[in-house]
């Protein structure tokens, strides 16, 4: 009894510990597209970069499901934990999807709304990896629900400066770049709009546990 409640004891750490790994792993990523629109130098070896970053995502969302297949309890309900990884994973989509596209639509130079945008996204991010942190201490509530309000309101944020961007998109006269940016601030909300999905996942568990 007492080693099998001890490997119960290892999963949850563990399964604590991919969802950090992957949630770090989100902003660093993040951090990297935010660089190149600010340098917009050396594209594709950005992007290269980025893409290695998403296929580690995928292997950390892989073994989470693996542990969670092989876990009889699970630190919060398998459902939550679930859409955890599977949000976080699809944020890290949505940024290597924006990286993709500059490469693939030639853009000769990111917009300002759109280094706005990604912006918002890293520090939406970094509030999904400091609420990912707490998610082991969930006496501490407050502090998840805090974090979540923060993500709400980079989402908020983010929508204000997507309108922005797409009104000023369609004063132009030219009707390919009009498609190629309204796809790129597409794919950048995507990404938030994402985070706000991990954040009522986040407040959900809280709730649960209050």
């Amino acid at each position: 009894m007492a080693k099998w409640l001890s490997w119960i004891r290892s999963n949850d750490k563990a399964i604590i510990e991919v969802l950090v790994e992957q949630a770090e792993n989100l902003v660093k990523a993040i951090s990297m597209l935010v660089e190149l629109m600010i340098k917009y130098e050396n594209v594709t070896e950005y992007l290269s970069k980025i893409t290695d970053m998403e296929h580690k995502g995928d292997e950390f969302a892989h073994k989470l499901f693996s542990i969670i297949d092989q876990t009889f309890v699970t630190p919060i309900d398998r459902e939550d934990i679930s859409k955890l990884t599977s949000s976080l994973d699809q944020i890290l989509d949505y940024t290597h999807g924006t990286a993709d596209r500059f490469v693939l639509f030639k853009i000769e130079k990111p917009t300002l709304y759109m280094l706005e945008l990604a912006k918002i996204l890293l520090s939406s991010s970094q509030e999904v990896y400091q609420a990912i942190l707490q998610i082991s201490n969930l006496k501490r509530t407050n502090d998840l629900v805090e974090h979540c309000h923060r993500i709400s309101a980079y989402e908020h944020q983010g929508d204000k400066v997507y309108r922005n961007a797409i009104a000023e998109l369609f004063d132009t006269n030219s009707p390919i770049e009009i498609i190629k940016f309204k796809e790129i601030y597409e794919t950048l909300e995507g990404a938030l709009d994402r985070c706000a999905d991990v954040a009522d996942v986040i407040e959900d568990i809280s709730l649960k546990y209050t």
